[in-house]
């Protein structure tokens, strides 16, 4: 059977990036950062390794990356007032794409805030078992 393991994404600051997924999202630095010389520093963030998000900063020159026109967006659930974590997450700098509202569906709290790539990333409360 076949099974998800992770989301890579290019950065353009790796401490930046760690500190938005760690510090503010509320992920945990799975491992990392490592640095493989003349190739790339890598680490890894998520709630554990069952699905989790691979910061990829490239050593080779380039210029700073953009969004492509198929990507959409990373996910994170969140437990807790979603209304407060917004807030408290706008206080500290993030860019809020969509604020607080409920799902399409209308089953839970939904919010889009921009990660320091440019990466948009959707907030959720949990799903109601």
């Amino acid at each position: 059977m076949a099974r998800y393991l992770h989301t890579s994404i290019f950065v353009n600051d790796m401490d930046e990036s760690i500190d938005f997924y760690t510090n503010k999202l509320g992920l945990v630095l799975l491992d990392g950062p490592f640095h493989y010389p003349g190739n790339a520093d890598m680490a890894f963030v998520g709630s554990d390794w069952n699905a989790y998000v691979e910061l990829v900063y490239d050593l080779e020159e380039h210029a700073p990356y953009e969004i492509g026109n198929r990507y959409e967006h990373l996910a994170i659930e969140h437990d807790g007032d979603l209304r407060e974590f917004v807030d408290r997450l706008k206080a500290q700098g993030v860019k809020v794409l969509k604020d607080v509202k409920k799902s399409p569906g209308g089953t839970r709290a939904i919010a889009f805030v921009e990660d320091p790539n440019g990466i948009p990333v959707e907030l959720l409360e949990p799903r109601q078992r």
